[in-house]
């Protein structure tokens, strides 16, 4: 396993990464910007807030990367202002708060550009495929994930800010289990479905928002989206706008299902979720560097 050492007085750089592979120790010189450097130094402190959890070495385009994860507490954060997001084919993300209670500012995230990439992508691979060009299919999955990727990291950020607006936010999410195998549609629009990065969304938004203090709490999806949010009469949908047979509520269907998700910590559902921690909470972040030429 990896080990990260630092040499203070080195001329080429104080950071130094440390594998020891079939008995063979190699050091490898690193190179920081300036906000993981101040993190890295605080982590590397014997009284820092911040402490190392884990190394991961990642190869990509025949080129090696190392991902650091960091941990710090955030002490006595009480949240107030729960954050519903619903995930979707056709909006990816719908975003709605619940100020005292009522739902207010509800905000959709379509990831356009993410459904054109991996439409584009997947055509690209179907024509490589029928030429058994397996060598290029392999070089345009790093790209196609690339681009994905940082279309996910925008809209997470902007998800995050979002949540900034509000007093003591908490984001709540949908545990994601079975929620591909819950979705049967036709061929066109299953692909479609089982190409959107809901996971990698999720993770995202949550890094970023316990680096702002933002505390994340996931709940079981069972009738989120089936679920009246003014009466809670459950019935089938079909459509994008939400019709209750009980109190005649017409509305839209992503932002329904939202609301259902931000009331989950308040109604006492008893939808699996689990109290939000008082006191302390754990904020992990990773921090993304590329080994120089090694140093024997």
């Amino acid at each position: 396993l990896p080990c990260i050492q630092v040499k203070r007085n080195a001329k080429l750089t104080p950071y130094w990464l440390y594998l020891k592979l079939d008995g063979e120790g190699v050091w490898y010189p690193i190179q920081f910007g300036d906000k993981q450097k101040e993190m890295i130094d605080n982590a590397l402190s014997d009284d820092g807030e911040w402490s190392l959890q884990q190394i991961e070495l990642v190869k990509r385009d025949k080129e090696w990367y190392v991902y650091f994860t960091l941990e710090k507490p955030f002490k006595n954060y009480e949240p107030k202002t729960p954050i519903g997001i619903d995930l979707g084919e056709r909006n990816l993300a719908t975003v709605v708060a619940l100020v005292n209670g009522k739902p207010t500012k509800g905000t959709f995230f379509k990831g356009s550009k993410i459904k054109e990439v991996r439409h584009k992508y997947f055509n690209i691979r179907r024509e490589l495929q029928e030429k058994k060009r397996l060598d290029v299919i392999k070089r345009l999955r790093g790209k196609e994930k690339r681009i994905v990727n940082h279309e996910l990291h925008k809209i997470a950020k902007d998800i995050v800010e979002y949540a900034k607006q509000f007093p003591s936010p908490v984001i709540v999410m949908e545990k994601l289990t079975g929620i591909r195998g819950s979705f049967k549609k036709g061929k066109k629009l299953n692909r479609r479905f089982h190409s959107l990065p809901f996971r990698t969304l999720q993770k995202m938004v949550e890094y970023k928002a316990k680096i702002q203090g933002i505390e994340v709490a996931y709940i079981n999806p069972k009738n989120t989206s089936r679920t009246c949010h003014r009466c809670g009469y459950i019935t089938q949908t079909d459509g994008r706008e939400y019709h209750c047979p009980k109190c005649g509520l017409t509305y839209n269907r992503d932002l329904n299902a939202s609301i259902n998700i931000a009331r989950a910590l308040t109604r006492g559902t008893g939808r699996g979720y689990v109290n939000t921690p008082k006191g302390e909470m754990k904020v992990r972040r990773e921090v993304h560097w590329k080994p120089q030429s090694p140093v024997s």
